[in-house]
């Protein structure tokens, strides 16, 4: 249950961040976006190992997918993450253009995020009172 509790408390506090803080947040936001590394890079040295590394975690996710049929969503991530982890091993090269692709258009989630902020501010408080009434009741 402390979990939950944190969660809780975490979405309850970043909901009147986003909810009670104007352009504030957005200051936060630019100096909070600087890189601290690049992972095209890093893991560009390392392009074996890291296939490897993925195909596994990826056989992984989907062998505990088939152990609990509830948990049908983790075959899905096992299957992208065995994907990338192919590319990884057979088409290396494919990667940095996939990469410079995503990277023009794929959105900033900076942008939605500060555009709806009152929006997504309100329904984390809201998550966050339903989690505090599911634990209290829990706890009954």
């Amino acid at each position: 249950m402390g979990w939950l509790v944190a969660a809780e408390i975490i979405s309850l506090l970043t909901g009147l961040l986003l909810l009670l803080a104007d352009n504030n947040i957005h200051k936060l936001s630019v100096l909070l976006n600087k890189p601290v590394f690049y992972l095209d890079e890093m893991v560009g040295s390392i392009k074996m190992p890291a296939g490897i590394a993925l195909v596994i975690i990826g056989g992984w996710l989907v062998s505990v997918a088939l152990g609990y049929p509830q948990l049908w969503f983790l075959s899905l991530m096992g299957a992208v993450v065995i994907l990338f982890g192919l590319l990884y091993l057979f088409l290396p090269n494919w990667l940095v253009p996939l990469s410079n692709i995503s990277d023009k258009f794929i959105f900033s989630t900076d942008d939605f995020v500060l555009g709806a902020r009152k929006s997504i501010g309100i329904i984390m408080i809201v998550c966050a009172l339903y989690i505090f009434f599911a634990v209290y009741l829990s706890l009954k």
